[in-house]
């Protein structure tokens, strides 16, 4: 099967999906590509523009999978935002612009698009709630019991792959907080399929 993993980060959805299958990861910041193209070093990498790539490839993929930035949406960073820590700025309406791109071109395959709970009730409903995260989709997700065990608070801790703790990615806690639990990565890929 050939997939299409957007906004790919260090691939915490794609953990369990195995070999198999044919997957191309697109992640815009080379350093965190870096740290996923060893992670898994038989996939295609493009560091690029996902939303670029998305427009001018979604024909060629029998399942699309698409992580675009939360961080505007998030619960937690706007509530930083009235404490002043933080700036604060407006959503990234990519999500939903990918969101009803897919609705209405992703016709000849399965896609699901994730982002975060956000502090706002969605403007489009998701298929299902997962974890602390919002999946919309072209097939239906049943239910799965969340475990917290890859939800990772801490990179020094034992389950921070090695990959990322000794790449020069930044904000190492970030991008290891944003992964998908890969339990939900799998259980998403085999719903799609069933």
């Amino acid at each position: 099967m050939k997939i299409l993993n957007l906004y790919a980060g260090i691939g915490g959805n794609r953990e369990k999906w195995g070999e198999e299958h044919e997957v191309t990861a697109v992640e815009f910041d080379k350093d965190i590509a870096s740290v996923y193209s060893k992670m898994y070093p038989s996939d295609e990498i493009v560091v690029g523009d996902a939303e670029k790539y998305l427009l001018e490839n979604y024909l060629n993929y029998d399942f699309i999978w698409a992580s675009p930035p939360c961080q505007s949406h998030s619960k937690i960073i706007n509530s930083q935002y009235t404490r002043s820590t933080y700036k604060a700025k407006l959503p990234d309406m990519t999500l939903y612009q990918i969101i009803l791109f897919l609705q209405g071109h992703g016709r000849k395959c399965k896609w699901v698009v994730e982002n975060v709970e956000p502090y706002y009730k969605p403007l489009l409903e998701p298929s299902v709630k997962l974890d602390r995260h919002l999946y919309w989709s072209n097939f239906e997700i049943g239910g799965i019991k969340v475990t917290k065990e890859y939800i990772i608070k801490d990179v020094t801790t034992k389950d921070a792959p090695n990959e990322l703790l000794e790449s020069n990615v930044k904000n190492k806690r970030q991008v290891v907080r944003n992964r998908v639990n890969p339990l939900i990565g799998l259980h998403i890929l085999k719903e799609a399929f069933k």
